[in-house]
């Protein structure tokens, strides 16, 4: 399992304020946890407005985990977002470039989980395959907060909609065709190619590398759709590449919430 879903809340308090989806990667023998930016902050990162109409702000995650045993049984986590108690020192780490214009952040964990947690990056992929425009590409999220057997997610299928090669809006981040839902921002998000599969090499076919099959390979973070003033006029959703994820982990800059977001 590595994709969850997550709830996020108030410190001190049993309600949920907002839901999302995030999953754990490796690094140098460290666990980390992967979710937007406006998941953990609340705030959208291009107009710095609250998303929700209480406008407030989460101060804690908490996450169903696969318990190991030989039935599907589950655990919960909560971890806290902040340092501090005053809740003014993030405890996750954003672009060093970027920052949340980069829509993802990192959480160093540091929980010991004896639970059924599967690194995305330890998984076994087709990595000598790029991802191409018009692939077949899942986000394995939690749209409007649905599951399947407790807390498994929805698979929702979407075709990639930019060359993913090349940056959107000078970002790390390609466009899929999507009509997804709240809840799935933060998930992440496959690539699936059924036939015959070739390898390039300096732009040309390499035959003799031909394949037949399924190929699987993870390719990014999910962050939300691009609205319309319809729910019709954009189903175009925003996907930030599987690199921002070490750029971030080596770049070890955590999060300063200005005093602007600070009075949500």
């Amino acid at each position: 399992m590595f994709s969850i879903p997550i709830s996020l809340r108030n410190s001190g308090s049993d309600k949920v304020i907002a839901v999302g989806t995030g999953f754990f990667y490796s690094k140098n023998e460290k666990l980390y946890f992967i979710t937007n930016w406006h998941n953990v902050t609340g705030i959208n990162p291009i107009t710095k407005e609250p998303l929700s109409s209480h406008g407030s702000q989460p101060h804690q995650i908490m996450m169903p985990v696969l318990v190991k045993d030989e039935f599907i049984d589950w655990d919960y986590v909560e971890f806290d977002l902040y340092k501090d108690e005053s809740n003014c020192e993030p405890d996750w780490m954003v672009h060093p470039i970027h920052g949340e214009k980069i829509d993802v952040v990192v959480i160093e964990f540091d929980s010991v989980l004896d639970n059924r947690i599967i690194p995305v990056n330890e998984c076994k992929w087709d990595l000598d395959y790029p991802l191409e425009i018009s692939d077949d590409i899942f986000v394995l999220g939690y749209p409007k907060g649905l599951s399947v057997a407790g807390h498994l997610p929805i698979w929702k299928k979407a075709s990639v909609a930019s060359e993913p090669q090349v940056h959107y809006n000078g970002l790390p981040c390609f466009l899929i065709d999507t009509a997804s839902r709240e809840g799935m921002s933060g998930a992440p998000v496959i690539y699936k190619r059924t036939g015959v599969h070739f390898k390039k090499q300096a732009g040309k076919v390499d035959v003799k590398s031909t394949i037949f099959g399924v190929l699987w390979n993870f390719v990014g973070i999910y962050s939300g759709r691009i609205h319309g003033t319809t729910e019709l006029d954009a189903q175009l959703g925003i996907v930030w590449k599987k690199e921002v994820i070490d750029e971030i982990i080596e770049g070890n800059t955590y999060d300063v919430l200005s005093s602007q977001f600070k009075k949500y």
